[in-house]
């Protein structure tokens, strides 16, 4: 009876896990979405205020320097809310990957009382190497896009910087998959 018992409460607690999981899979998904999204307006906003700096050469002088002017903060604004909701992102999907292994490692503990239900027990994400694959996307989006910010509002000036940049991208994400598995 108590071995039965044992059984059905690592069951529903991995069950409980899965679910959670699933949740915060979904939250990685939604964040991404919201992120390309605000990052697909931004980018057609900006390619407007490009357009509308050439057709600004047949206005006056004297309104020009307002216009321009206008149109740089405008830009300036728009570099710090894509680069301010790449970071956002990052954040919130480090948060919920870590979240994941937390709950993995909860149900492995449970698990190491009952090494024999080891094998009827899966394991909630699947196979590490997949899912560290899945995590390594869902970073570089953020990442990626942050980069891209920082090139278009001129942080970044020249290709070189650029590929420095994302070198360095993929040294922070293997920081953060260190954090995220070993923390």
């Amino acid at each position: 009876m108590p071995e039965n018992l044992m059984k059905e409460e690592v069951e529903l607690l991995y069950n409980r896990i899965r679910a959670k999981i699933e949740h915060e899979d979904n939250l990685v998904d939604h964040r991404i979405r919201w992120m390309i999204t605000l990052q697909g307006l931004l980018f057609t906003a900006y390619g407007f205020s490009l357009s509308a700096e050439a057709t600004s050469l047949s206005v006056l002088s004297s309104d020009k320097m307002s216009f321009i002017s206008t149109l740089t903060t405008l830009r300036q604004a728009m570099v710090a809310v894509g680069f301010g909701s790449s970071f956002a992102t990052l954040l919130g999907v480090v948060a919920a990957h870590r979240a994941i292994r937390d709950d993995e490692r909860t149900l492995r503990l449970r698990q190491k009382n009952y090494e024999s239900e080891r094998k009827t027990i899966l394991n909630p994400i699947g196979q590490r190497v997949t899912n560290t694959l899945g995590i390594i996307c869902s970073l570089a989006f953020p990442f990626l896009g942050a980069v891209v910010w920082m090139w278009i509002g001129r942080l970044l000036p020249n290709p070189l910087s650029v590929i420095i940049a994302l070198v360095l991208m993929f040294v922070v994400m293997g920081i953060i998959l260190w954090f995220i598995d070993f923390k």
